[in-house]
């Protein structure tokens, strides 16, 4: 009960997150690119030292998006987008990337952050710290490789979540700072100080209900996470001053 209440809270709060990375990517990239036809289309656009995997990208997501939602015979058992459909029927094909996007997983949104130029992966790092800056009281400088770093993370967890496997004590990439706790952590960085508020507190909330009944583990629990116990009165405290 305990493990599949972390993972609806988690699974929530990840899904805030990717929709700031779609929407953000979406502008950024666009906005580099105005005016074009699908330019997300164009391999050239992408970091030309990911080019394979940009192209990937494109045949393997892209461009099987638009084949099957765009198709009108796909309107029997399969259904399609559509909000993809009505653009490929009724505006020549065009399909702005921000309708696209609706139809990415959060790790395919994760593959185009990291396949892209510099110059858009640059612009959303600074759109992720000006998101934040405008509801905290304080800076913080959200770097590209931070970010790299939260996302793969948070896919991870993402999709523990929706296949409903253990997350507690789940490692990413089996290392033993990887925990569910620095998941948590990454999230201040998404979401606007409010909601982070809100998912600290209910975290800690659940936390301390269930060591509280499970008083013999309380400690084997604590270090599954990844949670040093006062570490959480520490956060709250930072948090709040932020």
């Amino acid at each position: 009960m305990f493990d599949r209440e972390l993972r609806e809270l988690l699974f929530s709060a990840i899904t805030r997150a990717e929709a700031a990375l779609k929407a953000v990517c979406a502008h950024e990239f666009t906005r580099l690119h105005p005016d074009e036809v699908n330019p997300y289309l164009n391999p050239d656009y992408y970091d030309s030292r990911r080019r394979p995997s940009a192209v990937a990208l494109i045949d393997k997501v892209f461009k099987r998006i638009l084949e099957l939602d765009g198709n009108p015979r796909n309107r029997g058992d399969y259904g399609g987008k559509a909000y993809i459909r009505h653009c490929m029927e009724d505006h020549n094909g065009q399909v702005p990337l921000w309708v696209l996007a609706n139809d990415l997983s959060f790790g395919q949104t994760v593959w185009f952050f990291q396949v892209q130029s510099p110059a858009v992966r640059l612009a959303v790092a600074e759109s992720f710290t000006g998101l934040y800056a405008d509801t905290h009281d304080g800076p913080r400088r959200i770097t590209i490789k931070r970010l790299d770093s939260i996302f793969n993370r948070l896919v991870f967890y993402r999709n523990l979540c929706a296949h409903d496997e253990r997350c507690y004590c789940a490692r990413y990439d089996g290392r033993a700072n990887e925990n569910v706790y620095q998941a948590i952590g990454d999230l201040g960085y998404l979401l606007d100080k409010d909601d982070y508020l809100e998912l600290f507190g209910r975290f800690s909330a659940l936390v301390a209900r269930a060591t509280s009944a499970m008083p013999s583990r309380r400690q084997a629990i604590l270090s599954a996470m990844g949670v040093r116990e006062r570490e959480l009165a520490d956060r709250a405290e930072i948090i709040l001053r932020s």
